[in-house]
């Protein structure tokens, strides 16, 4: 499996390496100096996703739900 991601400076062009558990931080091309943010990764995306429940339709009936 990779450590890394290689992406593409969108302002010069400078293949870059981005570690695999690097998510979502400023980063700045060494080459010219442009930030950009890396893709944002959530923790244990390759496991089954937990579903949440509808939001209530009411404020009493959230009240309700935590009691």
């Amino acid at each position: 499996m990779a450590t890394h991601s290689e992406i593409t400076c969108p302002k010069c062009g400078q293949q870059l390496r981005i570690p695999n558990h690097i998510g979502g931080m400023l980063m700045a091309c060494p080459s010219c100096g442009q930030k950009f943010h890396s893709d944002f990764k959530l923790a244990g995306a390759g496991k089954a996703a937990r579903v949440r429940p509808a939001a209530p339709t009411s404020l009493w009936a959230w009240l309700k739900d935590l009691l």
